[in-house]
């Protein structure tokens, strides 16, 4: 494509003020670079310019990781301005005159930290730490962008990342603390953090100012793009933007470029012959305004026009701006609106019709006009609608004019989402109302637009035909309207999208709802409610714990260790590791059917790819080819019986977008193809025997005669409850470097829990000596125990590359992979049988606990499921036995309080059930059975200590919580609203603690200056391990907390360690450095003298030939401790459309005495969030045919977001309770809160049992995990004869 008269041959900008050179094409001497047409400035940071404090993790947009501040020019202006980009879909060659800022840029150890990097640690706003550098740079960018800002301008500015740890809570409160409206108190907080950390203000120069952008060598650096590559034009006026559409020949692919955010959505469109961006057009970026009607240029952001809506909403006739604003803010996230365009949204519903387009809606309601230009520059004026009937190769959407509308529309729009931000709609709607205010009558034909239902249907053309004319004030008008609606509403059907039945349903609650927001107060006023939206004020919340200053550092609420090099980008992940010269990454080829038999498999045209090196199979792995043990094997390459859609066949090996590539060219071929078996009701169906446990078999069994104790109860009942499966969604997938090393030996550098099972499974699939293997984690970006099983596909598999081809292998799995090939938490039905007297209280229970555990059966979790089902209640006459079966899925594996969160929940519904069957209060019906100060509990040890702690915890709620003043308003709200509804649930949980686990530690001490270094068998994976071994180990030998510095794991230190998790490592841990910390205490007290400082010590034992290093570790112990807590969950629901909120949670928690407080708290927090998750957000969709997992990727898993979270969120942990077993009395904190978030689903159950009892349905209704929206819409019962307005 010619350049002359379009473009400069390169892309120019700076990153971190050091200049920068892209070249368009090749280099004049033809010569290869690394650097790409669709090259991403997130893999040029962190691949070309080694700046790897941007991380990335979805590579769509969804996930917020890999965000940068750029401070960009206006090109109507030339005015610089700053905002947050994801830079994981920003194209390296639209960068032209940008000024990229990262993480490392801003504050760092040499040149001090920047106050964002600094509040963000010191507020306990980071536990993994992998998010933090996005989190921080759009907080940075909205710094820069505003003089001043507000708690809400935070809120929305953070929409775009996702935190799976700390519960957003604090990291909301650390931001927060720049507001204007930030309060006295914590001005003077944030003044003190800020000077004890020595924080500075940033400055720099042109090259490398501002730290971490490396040494400059020869500014500017200019990069050929490599051969073979599509061509970029960067046109700077709408010229030459025509004669660039015009160059590209006929025949060649083209594509428009704003801010390429739609890649994110649709990954895989292209890839095109010629790209042209329109960034640097100013006639597409220009806005003018007139009395009738606002134009905005083709490429004017979404983020911008929100803007000029919002201006635009006082001025007379565009009073609907306001309304569009709104609309627009819930359309994807801050990042992906702040580069992506109006014109490209209607672009991609353009290719891809199926699209639920926000702004097709909006600008369509709105009676607006676009302009759009072909290559000649011929202009044609079109309404929205127009649009989808053109074709448009060659062409660009120039304009949009916005008319002005009069005060007699009624301008509304709804978009009904699975959480509440950053993601695609369910249904969306728009309407436009011409009504005569005084009569309420449809003067002319309204617009009622819909989205979400099919490809071709937009307008409910028979509805709006209908209330053409008719008064809104008529009830017959009204379901006459919504019958014609319901008859012309046909969902396509499709197994990623939700169900027709709730789609069709959705339509007709949303013209309900928008003809009761046109009403107003001309309704009943139990019915107004069903005219407003769901609101979600900004998040407030409080933290109490006790602290005793006698043990600090133990016990002293300190931010974590690493906290601050996590802010700051300094905290290396393995992906991070700089890689060597002749490093080649890896990627699998996975299976595309669940169940079948592999036929052939040919990499052919893989191996022929330029660059590809290799291509490793089942064949070529030379010791077992089985990743788990004998009695359950799991293949690491399928040899014969593919097991399940995404199960690895073969990895393939070079660069990360080459190998992506060529493994996408591996053909396999598949015979006996059946359909999969998804659901444990389906093997049931088919047959299938239930299984017991496979990891231990546990019953309860208090009764000789259940059955008989049943019957003779007053009252019997039984049912069945399932809870649906949930992704780890950790942030750093799955990951790991195999570097072959002299001698032949290999190192790993793998993010695994379990250094010894990666360890053992890679040197057996090798067929390699141990000692031959070195394997070292120093930390990971989240787990939650989807690092403990499958870690071992990856190594392995980079291993066995790295091993044949002698080179090193990098493997990082995308996300898409990362779900399809590995399963998550065990989805459960539990079934249950009971009799009961009159005041609830059990007289005998039957109850089953039934887990998926995929293909394999590795990992399942019911025994855990039966030990808790006894919970906090008296066990009279109850047997409770696990079980579980097959599906052709992955196989399900452990996941943050595994089967524990099921047997609580389980329980606790029986407990529902109960009080629904009685019309009792349940909390009532808890009472009844709570356990008795000499109640012994059947599978756990019971203290007599632990009846009064509970009933203190019970008493402290119920007072601060004013938890029964609150259950009475809500019943009052409810009796004056019939679409808006509330509920309380509580629910109380006993989670017994079994220390089972062996943790090496070695501490030493340097005679140098006495400080110590440790290193401990746990993995520091988020949970302040370190931290609080540090803290114990500084306690024990007398040193500052800063002397102590804590060392990564590896199998040399800690040979045979047990896996991380159970939330006992970081306790067990500290024992072991406890009892280490103690024998160096032993050898040292000789030398120590009254007056004698430390260092002295340490230098007169060490030049006495003193052993300054001790070995230990923590030992499996017998006893065991229960924790308990007690959570409120207050959440609103609107009845029509199924969305709701969490209005308030109280979290109490028995913490014993906290070895960190902060920590821990942000573990209780991080917890609760998790479970709010699997609970209400997070559901699972498969392919029925494949068993192709759908919900793979940020736009369609919905974890929850900073929206989501309780808006007032009180966490406290009990006083003056003592646990002799733990170390320093302290007691596990990381998994009990997730056990009692089924209250969240138990609330929103009562709020749909409120709206169906107003339906005149009492009944009783199961209600499974997740309350997704869908479901909690769905069960309302809600028909069109019940949507009244009178």
């Amino acid at each position: 494509m010619p350049t002359s008269d379009v473009q400069s041959p390169a892309v120019t900008f700076t990153i971190n003020d050091e200049p920068q050179k892209v070249l368009h094409r090749l280099s004049p001497d033809g010569a290869s670079g690394d650097v790409s047409a669709t090259t991403s400035l997130a893999d040029y940071l962190r691949f070309t310019r080694r700046l790897p404090g941007t991380k990335t993790m979805c590579r769509e947009g969804g996930c917020g990781a890999c965000v940068v501040s750029v401070r960009v020019p206006d090109p109507t202006t030339g005015v610089m301005k700053t905002k947050a980009v994801n830079s994981c879909l920003v194209p390296l060659h639209v960068c032209q005159d940008w000024q990229v800022k990262t993480v490392e840029a801003i504050g760092d150890r040499k040149n001090g930290y920047h106050p964002i990097q600094v509040r963000l640690a010191q507020l306990n706003g980071t536990q993994c730490g992998y998010c933090s550098p996005g989190m921080v740079m759009s907080m940075y960018s909205l710094l820069e962008s505003r003089d001043t800002l507000t708690k809400e301008d935070v809120e929305q500015a953070m929409d775009g990342n996702l935190c799976r740890c700390t519960g957003y809570r604090p990291i909301l409160d650390a931001f927060k603390t720049f507001g204007a409206d930030a309060d006295q108190k914590t001005k003077d907080m944030v003044k003190d953090i800020e000077e004890a950390a020595g924080c500075k203000s940033q400055s720099g120069g042109a090259c490398g100012g501002g730290g971490g952008g490396g040494r400059c060598a020869g500014c500017p650096r200019a990069l050929p793009m490599s051969s073979g590559e599509a061509q970029w034009a960067l046109p700077e006026s709408l010229a030459k933007l025509y004669a660039a559409m015009a160059a590209v020949p006929r025949g060649r692919t083209l594509r428009l470029v704003t801010g390429n955010t739609g890649s994110g959505v649709y990954k895989h469109d292209g890839p095109f012959d010629s790209y042209i961006s329109t960034l640097k057009v100013p006639e597409l970026h220009a806005v003018s305004k007139t009395a009738e009607a606002a134009t905005f240029g083709g490429a004017v952001t979404l983020s911008r026009l929100i803007e000029e809506l919002q201006l635009l909403a006082p001025t007379a006739g565009f009073a609907h701006c306001r309304q569009m604003a709104s609309h627009l803010l819930l359309v994807a996230n801050t990042p992906v609106r702040n580069m992506g365009s109006w014109a490209g949204n209607l672009m991609i519903k353009h290719a891809h019709r199926e699209f639920p387009s926000d702004v097709f809606l909006l600008l369509t309601a709105a009676r607006a006009k676009i302009v759009v230009a072909d290559a000649q520059g011929a202009a044609e004026e079109m309404d929205v609608e127009t649009l989808f009937k053109i074709d448009m190769n060659r062409k660009v959407i120039v304009s949009l004019k916005l008319p002005a509308l009069d005060d007699n529309y009624i301008f509304k729009t709804y978009k009904v989402t699975p959480r509440a931000v950053s993601a695609h709609a369910y249904v969306n709607a728009a309407f436009l109302l011409p009504v005569n205010k005084d009569t309420m009558t449809i003067t002319e034909k309204p617009t009622l637009l819909f989205g979400g239902i099919s490809k071709t249907f937009v307008h409910a053309s028979a509805t709006e035909e209908f209330l053409t004319g008719k008064s809104l004030l008529d009830a017959a008008t009204v379901s006459g309207a919504l019958a014609a609606l319901q008859a012309e509403v046909v969902p396509d059907a499709d197994p990623e999208l939700s169900a027709t039945e709730y789609r069709a349903s959705l339509t007709t609650s949303l013209l309900y709802k928008v003809i009761l927001y046109t009403l107003g107060d001309r309704l009943p006023e139990h019915l107004r409610s069903g005219g407003e939206d769901i609101t979600r004020p900004p998040v407030v919340g409080s933290q109490k714990f006790d602290t005793d200053k006698d043990l600090w550092p133990v016990n002293q609420p300190v931010p974590k260790l690493e906290a601050q090099a996590q802010t700051a980008g300094e905290a290396e992940y393995i992906n991070d590791q700089e890689a060597l010269s002749d490093e080649l990454h890896g990627a699998f080829v996975i299976s595309t059917v669940a169940k079948a038999k592999l036929k052939g498999v040919d990499a052919s045209a893989a191996l022929a790819l330029d660059g590809v090196r290799g291509f490793f199979s089942a064949k070529d792995v030379d010791g077992t080819n089985n990743i788990k043990g004998d009695k359950n094997p799991e293949e690491l390459f399928v040899s014969d019986k593919v097991k399940y859609c995404g199960q690895p066949i073969g990895v393939v090996a070079d660069s990360p977008e080459i190998a992506r590539r060529a493994a996408a060219l591996v053909t396999v071929q598949y015979e006996d193809v059946q359909r999969p078996i998804l659901t444990i009701k389906e093997a049931i169906a088919d047959g299938q025997e239930i299984k017991p446990d496979t990891m231990m078999h546990l019953e309860i069994n208090t009764g000789e005669n259940v059955d008989e104790a049943i019957a003779a109860a007053p009252r019997q009942l039984s049912g069945e409850f399932q809870i649906g499966g949930q992704y780890h969604f950790y942030m750093e997938t799955q990951t790991v470097r195999a570097v072959p090393r002299e001698d032949d030996q290999l190192d790993l550098f793998s993010a695994t829990q379990d250094i010894r099972d990666t360890h053992h499974t890679v040197a057996k699939v090798l067929k390699m000596p141990a000692h031959k293997i070195n394997v070292s984690v120093r930390r990971l970006g989240g787990a939650y125990g989807g690092k403990l099983a499958y870690p071992t596909t990856v190594a392995a598999g980079a291993a066995l590359a790295a091993v044949k081809l002698n080179r090193p292998v990098r493997i990082v799995l995308d996300v898409e992979a990362n779900m399809e090939m590995f399963g998550g938490r065990l989805p459960y039905l539990v079934e249950y049988k009971a009799g009961v007297d009159e005041t609830g209280k059990v007289q005998g229970l039957k109850m089953r606990y039934l887990c998926d555990a995929g293909f394999a059966s590795s990992a399942t979790t019911t025994f855990s499921a039966v030990s808790m089902a006894q919970n906090v209640y008296q066990a009279t006459n109850w047997t409770v036995v696990p079980g579980h079966v097959n599906t052709d899925l992955a196989a399900n594996t452990w996941c943050r309080s595994p089967g524990t969160t099921q047997g609580v929940a389980g329980i606790e519904n029986v407990m529902q059930r109960i009080a629904h069957e009685l019309k009792l209060d349940p909390w009532e019906v808890r009472k009844a059975n709570f356990f008795k100060p000499d109640t012994k509990f059947a599978l756990s040890a019971s203290d007599e200590a632990d009846h009064a702690v509970f009933t203190q915890m019970i008493d402290e709620m119920f007072t601060e919580g004013q938890i029964q003043q609150r259950k009475a308003d809500i019943a009052a709200f409810n009796q004056a609203n019939r679409w808006k509804k509330r509920a309380l649930s509580l629910v109380p949980l006993r989670y017994p603690v079994h220390l089972w686990a062996k943790y090496p530690a070695l501490v030493s001490i340097y005679d140098l200056d006495g400080t110590v270094a440790v290193s401990v068998g746990g993995i520091e994976m988020g949970q302040g391990l370190n931290t609080k071994v540090a803290q114990v180990c500084a306690h024990e030998l007398g040193v500052s907390l800063d002397m102590v510095s804590v060392k990564p794991s590896d199998n040399l230190i800690s040979p045979n360690a047990s896996p991380t998790g159970g939330s006992i490592g970081s306790e067990m841990s500290c024992m072991a450095v406890r009892d280490a910390c103690q024998e160096l205490k032993l050898r040292l007290k000789p030398f120590q003298g009254e007056d004698k400082a430390w260092i002295q010590v340490v230098t007169s034992a060490s030049g006495a030939g003193v052993n300054l290093s001790a070995h230990s570790a923590s030992r499996r112990r017998p006893e065991t401790y229960n924790v308990f807590g007690l959570t409120a969950v207050e959440l609103e629901l609107d009845v029509l459309t199924g969305e709701n909120c969490v209005r308030r949670v109280d979290l109490y928690e028995d913490a014993g005495q906290s070895l960190s407080p902060w920590v821990d708290i942000g573990q209780a927090e991080g917890a609760f969030v998790m479970g709010l998750g699997l609970f209400m957000t997070e559901r699972h969709r498969f392919h029925p045919d494949t068993g192709k997992r759908l919900t793979n990727r940020t736009w369609n898993y919905y974890v929850p977001t900073l929206k989501d979270i309780p808006r007032d969120f009180r966490v406290k942990f009990l006083k003056n309770n003592k646990n002799d077993i733990g170390v320093f009395n302290s007691k596990a904190t990381g998994e009990p809160p997730l056990c009692m978030t089924s209250a969240c689903l138990f609330a929103l159950r009562e709020a749909v049992a409120s709206a169906r009892n107003d339906a005149g349905d009492a009944a009783w209704f199961d209600f499974d995990a997740p309350g997704t929206v869908e479901r909690a819409q769905m069960a309302c019962g809600t028909s069109l004869d019940m949507m009244v307005v009178a």
